[in-house]
């Protein structure tokens, strides 16, 4: 009798937890049918009538080709980009983007990327210049590169606003470009110190802008962004350890980026945090990883971030 009851007992928990899933389920797919019906009532409406999107790409070199993942995901879902800022890669990855690249064709040029994609000093002039001459190589093909992927086109002409920013070597000042020639000055922003030379342009000498601007944020907050997605792609200290005096640079870089990081990813309303390890800042054969790294980070928090949009833009949604 006392088996029978046992095994009784054990039915009606099983019938109880049955019935306690299925409800649960049946709640998950409720909320999944009104999540995505205010979503796409959401992206359909006009820029003017819900508030407007802003991203922020940071540096990272060519773990800053995350952002093409990032973006990919992004672009699927219909997640609206009113305006962006980009800093070094971000400025790269963010300028084809906002001059009407589509992901796949961001992948494509990924593909395609090696040294001679920025610099003209790969051959024996350029090495007799660095060790006899003691100039740095100079990151000039990469506004032919530009002129190549988009024309010789100016920040007013982009489909969505943009801006980077560059750092002056002689004062130290932040300086941020979202009018004029777009090439040089995605060029500025990713010329990195102490491996390519400074970059003339307006009575100044520009380097990288993560040194003072590792990520964005608050650049595109003033472009009116009022919802800010960060999309960030930190140093990653622990893989490998500089071996000359490039990456000893690139290294002091990173730890002052990882500071800019914190504090800066607290004024965004969204991060995306995307860890790209063991890929060095010149290793352009590994941006596919990169890439792949913002895929999966993106697809991870996609519901999250739709649900903090939707929360953020409430009264535009229940608008008629």
């Amino acid at each position: 009798m006392r088996q029978l009851l046992c095994r009784l007992a054990a039915l009606l928990g099983l019938v109880a937890c049955t019935i306690t899933n299925v409800y649960a389920l049946s709640a998950q797919a409720d909320d999944d049918i009104l999540r995505d019906f205010l979503w796409q009532n959401f992206i359909k409406r006009p820029a003017e009538k819900r508030p407007k999107i802003g991203l922020a790409l940071s540096a990272g070199g060519v773990r800053g080709f995350a952002h093409v993942g990032t973006l990919e995901i992004l672009s699927n879902a219909g997640v609206p980009v009113d305006m962006i800022s980009g800093t070094s890669m971000g400025a790269v990855v963010g300028a084809l983007y906002a001059g009407g690249l589509p992901p796949e064709k961001l992948w494509e040029i990924g593909s395609h990327l090696t040294m001679k994609t920025i610099t003209p000093d790969l051959n024996v002039v350029g090495l007799w210049r660095f060790f006899f001459a003691k100039k740095l190589p100079s990151s000039a093909n990469l506004v032919n590169f530009f002129h190549e992927q988009l024309g010789d086109i100016k920040f007013e002409d982009l489909t969505i606003p943009f801006s980077c920013a560059a750092m002056d070597i002689k004062t130290g000042e932040r300086v941020v470009f979202n009018s004029g020639p777009l090439a040089i000055a995605v060029r500025a922003s990713m010329n990195l110190p102490g491996v390519f030379s400074p970059v003339e342009y307006r009575h100044r000498k520009l380097v990288d802008g993560a040194v003072v601007d590792y990520l964005p944020v608050e650049s595109v907050k003033k472009m009116g962004a009022d919802y800010i997605i960060a999309s960030v792609t930190p140093p990653d200290f622990f893989s490998k350890t500089p071996q000359t005096i490039a990456a000893y640079l690139i290294r002091v870089g990173d730890v002052r980026g990882a500071a800019m990081i914190e504090e800066a990813a607290q004024k965004a309303n969204f991060v995306l945090t995307n860890r790209v390890v063991d890929v060095g800042t010149l290793e352009l054969d590994q941006v596919y990883k990169a890439g792949e790294v913002g895929i999966i980070e993106a697809h991870q928090h996609l519901e999250e971030l739709q649900q903090s949009i939707l929360l953020f833009a409430w009264p535009y949604v229940l608008e008629p």
